[in-house]
């Protein structure tokens, strides 16, 4: 499966934190609610999955990228 689109995202989840089995993988869950989301991905056995936030269409997306120093 190739990756997906951003523009396929924000049409069938928008507003929707979407959580993937690695970065631009494989969609395990999607909701409105974050706590939600990672229950649904814990209870298909991913404990620690990609997360990203869809917003509606037409906005801008900014990737931040945090580690321990």
């Amino acid at each position: 499966m190739g990756k997906i689109s951003f523009a396929t995202l924000q049409k069938k989840y928008p507003g929707m934190y979407v959580l993937m089995d690695k970065p631009d993988g494989k969609i395990v869950a999607a909701s409105g609610d974050l706590k939600k989301a990672f229950k649904e991905a814990g209870e298909k056995g991913y404990e620690l999955p990609a997360v990203q936030f869809v917003p509606s269409k037409g906005l801008k997306i900014y990737e931040v990228s945090l580690r321990k120093n």
